[in-house]
């Protein structure tokens, strides 16, 4: 695809903060290598770090353009000041840690432009990569007339895999990150906490581009918000989330058993598992759900890594590309052409 005007066709947002290695090495270098060349890429140095504005004033490139923030805002708020400062009608988000493959945009951006919705939200697939190998992600795509928030938190069975997505893969109009911006200050959840919010907003639908298009790095050895995971304001949130109508008892079921319970119990709190116990139990949790709430407590991470990896060898699953698609109301899969 050939975009040559002197306008950015799309604006890619990176917040960072004290991570210049990375920033370069992945984020940039992947952004900048897109197959879709008429783009700008928005960094937001979130604070003062002159390391990272010495290493991005090496980059030779105008199309990378710089804000670097006086103090300490936050990735929310660092994503919401870089959608401010963007001039093109679309934003894709990246996380200076991730890094895309070379057609991500140009995909997006045709599954974008021929969307039914008026402010569609575009997700594209994404291999996990831990030290224990990659994973290809999602593991299905929405079923007809199933709501974002389920989609994302709530599992089908004992043994599904999760589908929750992260920022580095979303791509979607400007005016929608404008009118529902990131909530400024949450120090986890951020992106879930969008998803939820911006699906409830009018003319919102959301587009999944099978292929891989990213490659999101979990569990390195170095410092991540989520390894200091207060689960009592993460069960605040949900709280917040399932009073306000952004997500439905199974996804506040399933979010207590996917995150807030093996965040505690990888932290030997055991003051969590009755007040969480309560939670789940006052929602009408599925059998298979208290089931694996207690199995959290009973068996040891890796003992559960090990029988989900069995699990899933046996299964011997396909991956959603090969996986005929359906379509739904709001939720629409794209099968993207080959590139």
């Amino acid at each position: 695809m050939s975009e040559t005007s002197g306008q950015p066709v799309v604006s890619v947002v990176i917040p960072t903060l004290r991570r210049p290695e990375l920033l370069v090495r992945r984020a940039l270098r992947s952004a900048l290598s897109q197959t879709l060349a008429n783009i700008e890429v928005v960094v937001v140095i979130d604070g003062p770090d002159p390391d990272t504005a010495a290493a991005l004033e090496r980059i030779e490139d105008d199309r990378l353009r710089v804000v670097a923030l006086p103090e300490n805002v936050g990735g929310s708020e660092a994503r919401n000041v870089g959608v401010r400062a963007a001039r093109s009608e679309w934003i894709a988000l990246l996380d200076d840690d991730d890094e895309w493959f070379p057609t991500k945009l140009e995909r997006q951006l045709e599954a974008a432009r021929h969307s039914a919705s008026p402010l569609p939200v575009v997700v594209g697939s994404w291999v996990t990569r831990t030290p224990r190998g990659d994973t290809e992600n999602p593991p299905r795509f929405p079923d007809p007339g199933e709501s974002i928030g389920d989609y994302m938190l709530a599992r089908r069975s004992a043994f599904a895999r999760p589908c929750g997505f992260m920022s580095s893969v979303i791509f979607t109009r400007r005016q929608l990150l404008l009118d529902v911006p990131f909530t400024k200050g949450l120090p986890k959840q951020q992106d879930w906490d969008w998803v939820l919010r911006a699906a409830a907003h009018e003319g919102v639908g959301f587009e999944f581009v099978s292929g891989t298009t990213a490659v999101w790095y979990f569990e390195e050895a170095r410092e991540h918000m989520s390894r200091h995971l207060d689960w009592r304001a993460g069960l605040t949130w949900a709280q917040e989330m399932l009073r306000g109508g952004f997500m439905s008892e199974r996804a506040y079921v399933g979010f207590i058993n996917s995150h807030l319970a093996p965040y505690a119990q990888k932290a030997a709190d055991r003051s969590a598992m009755l007040p969480l116990l309560s939670e789940l139990l006052g929602h009408r949790p599925r059998p298979f759900e208290v089931g694996r709430f207690l199995s959290t407590w009973m068996l040891p991470l890796e003992s559960r890594r090990r029988l989900r990896a069995a699990f899933d060898r046996s299964r011997r699953d396909p991956g959603p590309a090969s996986r005929p698609v359906s379509r739904a109301d709001s939720v629409r899969a794209v099968e993207s052409k080959d590139h």
